[in-house]
Order: structure tokens, then sequence, then C-alpha cells
């Protein structure tokens, strides 16, 4: 729509008008009599017209029947006279709307601009009337064309199922009595289908009782409409319930999107969360590789001890087989303790494929026995208090990694701030109705306030320049995301306090 022509006798709300529209790309002419607006429709293919009744030279009513005549333009009357009669033969003489103007003169003017963008939209929304009246028919499209609805007309109710399997449409218009089905057949078999069952549906009918309108509106009908009809509530419901539909169609859509999206953002995360999981695995290589040289150094020292007394009693003439067999014993002994310990090392790291029951106080004992080593050397003692008792459910080496991660970053703790005296991580549990809260605290100074609500973040770290910012990341994942727990850290007057909530088994 390019050519719009407003006919108003009052120069403020042509002004208006016309600076409203101008501003949305359309050329707007303005006339103040039904002379001008004559004259000006004669010169230009107006494609929509905006008409006051009352002009200063005659009525423009009759400027309606001339328009019909001499353009195919699309009339909307903005008007102050609340004549019902007038307004009820104007729709019916094909007008789009009556806007009466009022006190809130740019609500008038909002409603002008939200009825062109529905007309100028290039979709059409699709009307099917199924109705045995060809003058209702016609009527119906009369009253809907001009308003940017493509309307299907069935005269049974058979071809008009057919017509509602086959295509789409926005609204059915359904007569009550058809010539081979009547309308509850229709409404019965309509919402039968799944692809129909949400259509709204606006019947019409001439004999209509309360009864019938329950049951109409109790199976399946969305509205009601008593024939004849009063043509702008019939366009009124129309709209309401087409623009209903969309909305509930978009609505419906972009949930199915929202849901799609979700499902993309979680494998995601996922994705995201086993890779992390695996630079955390490579982080933490060389502490493992390092508690295994802890555990290694002493039968290591052994072994070459055996070896170089070998060695030693050979190069004198005395090695006789009394000593020979006691140096190969000595060293398959260390053999044997090396070969477990890189057997133990390999399990304990080997992640969990299901969940399982396990024993609290047997994981936390396999995690000291690893770290024992590394502890002795920085002379720190660690306390535990769990329960020999203690059953969890979930995954015991993924739970094993988080605890050494804890003891790894308290031991840094001491060594960072190379603190004096006593250096002690206390490991104790407690049982609370169905949970399990398991407490891992040191006394190496703390985690500084303006940094302890990050800890757990992806790739913060409290350390300088070692840390990956992924050991504490990950042990949220696996307690929270994993195990169905809680994990969460605060200070104490000495240090760092974390506490691990997991249900019991």
């Amino acid at each position: 729509m390019k050519e719009v022509l407003v006919v108003e006798d009052s120069k403020t709300i042509n002004k208006i008008i016309k600076n409203k529209l101008s501003s949305l790309g359309l050329e707007v002419d303005t006339a103040y009599t039904l002379s001008e607006a004559e004259k000006l429709i004669g010169e230009k293919d107006y494609e929509l017209i905006i008409l006051d009744l009352h002009l200063p030279d005659g009525e423009g009513s009759e400027l309606i029947m001339d328009v019909q005549n001499l353009t195919k333009a699309k009339v909307i009357v903005l008007t102050s006279t609340k004549d019902e009669t007038l307004r009820e033969e104007l729709f019916r003489h094909g007008i789009l709307d009556y806007i009466v103007k009022d006190a809130n003169l740019l609500y008038s003017v909002e409603e002008i601009v939200s009825l062109i963008t529905k007309i100028e939209t290039t979709h059409k929304d699709r009307i099917l009337i199924i109705d045995d009246s060809k003058f209702i028919c016609r009527q119906v499209r009369r009253i809907l064309e001009p308003r940017n609805y493509q309307v299907e007309e069935a005269h049974t109710a058979e071809e008009g199922l057919r017509l509602l399997k086959e295509e789409e449409f926005n609204l059915l218009v359904l007569d009550m009595e058809l010539p081979d089905m009547h309308g509850k057949q229709v409404l019965e078999k309509l919402r039968g289908e799944p692809k129909l069952i949400e259509l709204p549906v606006i019947v019409l009918s001439g004999t209509i009782d309360a009864d019938t309108v329950r049951y109409i509106l109790k199976h399946g009908a969305n509205d009601y409409l008593r024939k004849p009809f009063i043509f702008e509530e019939f366009v009124l419901r129309v709209d309401l319930w087409v623009d209903y539909y969309k909305r509930k169609k978009e609505l419906e859509e972009v949930n199915k999107s929202l849901e799609e999206k979700i499902k993309q953002a979680v494998e995601e995360n996922r994705k995201k969360d086993r890779m992390l999981l695996a630079q955390a695995r490579l982080a933490q290589m060389g502490e493992i590789i390092s508690m295994i040289a802890h555990q290694w150094k002493q039968p290591l020292s052994a072994l070459s001890a055996s070896i170089n007394k070998a060695y030693l009693k050979y190069k004198l003439g005395k090695l006789d087989g009394e000593v020979f067999e006691n140096c190969y014993t000595q060293a398959t002994k260390q053999i044997d303790y090396m070969a477990q310990t890189i057997r133990d090392f390999m399990n304990f790291f080997k992640p969990n494929q299901s969940r399982e029951t396990f024993n609290l106080s047997s994981v936390i004992d396999k995690v000291l026995d690893m770290v024992k080593p590394a502890l002795d050397k920085h002379h720190i003692t660690v306390i535990k208090e769990i329960g020999k008792n203690i059953k969890l459910k979930g995954y015991p080496n993924e739970l094993a990694q988080v605890i050494v991660n804890l003891i790894n970053n308290a031991k840094d703790a001491f060594l960072q701030r190379d603190t004096e005296g006593d250096r002690v991580i206390k490991i104790y549990s407690q049982e609370q109705d169905s949970r399990v809260v398991l407490h891992v605290e040191d006394n190496a100074g703390g985690i500084p306030q303006e940094l302890i609500g990050k800890v757990f973040d992806a790739y913060f770290s409290t350390k300088s320049k070692d840390g990956t910012g992924l050991g504490l990341y990950i042990a949220k994942v696996v307690i929270e995301d994993y195990m169905g727990g809680r994990i969460s850290v605060e200070n104490t007057s000495r240090g760092a306090h974390f506490k691990i909530e997991l249900p019991a088994a």
C-alpha cells in the first residue's frame, strides 16, 4: 500500500493522521470536504481512504457508495457518530472498520495503524466456511477478504472435512444445519483428528437454543453467533480467534525451538564438562607421578641395595647360592610392591562407569594411602574421624579424586604461606537424617574473603601460576551433578573448611 487519502474536516486530526501514516512510508493526501475528496478520487487510484462521516458539504456515507463504483480503495470510517444502524449498514457495504473518535484520539490512530499493518501483510490467514447458503458465504467473503483474509467455501460437511484434512486453515466458520450432517457431528469428527483438535471454530445457527449452545461449547466449538449476525461483531470475533490461534502456534514453535536449544545447550555443557574433566585429569598427572615417585623412592633404594650387594659379593667371589637367593627374594619383593603401586593408581584414577554402593571410610583410607608420602615429606598430619559403616551410592573413584584435590589444595596452601607450627588436615563425617556430611578442614590460613565466592568457577585459581582453576570446578560437577549432593566452603579462624553433603545409600 502506498496511496492513502484522509478525508477529515478537522485540520488538527487530519495533520495527526497524516504525520503518523507518513512515518510508516505511506504517501498521504488530505481532503477537508466531500467535493475535494471526490476530485482527488477521480485523479488518483487510492488503496485506502480514511473517511469522516460528517463533512461541511455532505455526508461521507454518500462517498462510500461512490467509492465502490469509482475505485477499489478500502475504506476505514473515523467518526464521532455512534449510530448503530448506520454502522451495520456500512459494514454491509464493505468498510474495513468503523472507529469512533473519542477523547483518546491517539488510540484511534493506533487502531488505524494496526489495521493497515494487518492488510499490508503478504501472508493471508485462511478461513474455511462450511455453510450450504451461498448467500451467507458471499457475505462472509465480502466482509473478510478486504481485511486480507483468504476465504474458502464448502457447502457440505463432507466437502468441508476433506478440505480441513488436506489444507491448512486458521479458523472454521461452521453452520449447524447442513444437508448431509448436523454441525454437532462435524465437531465430533473435527476434534477426533489430531491435526484439527486445536483449530478455532465459530458456529453459526439460526435456531440455536441454550442446550445446544452448552453442547457445542463443550464439544469443540470456541464461539457461536446467531443468524442473522451483526457484521462488525462477526469481524471482531474472527480477528480475535485467528489472532489467538496464530499466537498459540507461534508460542508452540518458540517452545519447540527453545526445547531444542536447551537440549543443544545441555549437550554442549556436557561436552564442556567432559573436556574439563579430561583437562583436570591431565593437570593431575604431575601430582600422580609425584605420588608414585614418593611411593617408589624407598623400594627403589632397597632394590638398588640388593643388586649392589649381589654384585659386590660376585666381584669378591663370595656370591654363593644363599646370598644370591636372598638378594633375589628382596629384589622380587620390591618389584612386586612397585607393580602393585602402579595397579593401585591405575584403578584409583579409572572413572566409574555406573553408580555403586561403597563404604566412605574405605575410600578415605585409599586416598590417604596415596597421598601419605607427599604429606609426610612436608610434615602434614591428617586426622581421620569417619564412621566405619557409612554407605554411599555413587562413584567412589570420582569422590576419591575430589578428596585428593581438597587435600592437595590444603598442602599447597601450607607451602605457599610457609606456615609454622603443626600442619593439620582434619577429615570427619556427620550423619544427618538421610544425608552424610563429609568435612575437610585445615589450618593453613584460609581463602582470601574476596575470592571465596569464585573458587568453584572454571579456570579460577587462587594459586599464582601453577593452578589450572579446574580442580574445584570439577569437584562441584562431580558432587552436585553426578552424585546429587552439594559442596560448599567457608573460612574458619584457622583455615578453609570444605563441606560435602551426599545422600546416604
